[in-house]
């Protein structure tokens, strides 16, 4: 599936937390951050 780019601010924890997360998984950051949307998007139907 395509793809589409956006930028968005966040706190400096955020970005340690997702990074160390990163780390520990293996998974990109851009893919966890896809993966928290996909969340919030279906609990919001």
């Amino acid at each position: 599936m395509p793809k589409n780019r956006m930028n968005v601010y966040i706190e400096p924890e955020q970005k340690e937390r997702l990074e160390a997360i990163s780390e520990k998984t293996g998974a990109p950051v851009a893919e966890l951050i896809r993966r928290a949307i996909n969340l919030f998007l279906k609990e919001k139907k």
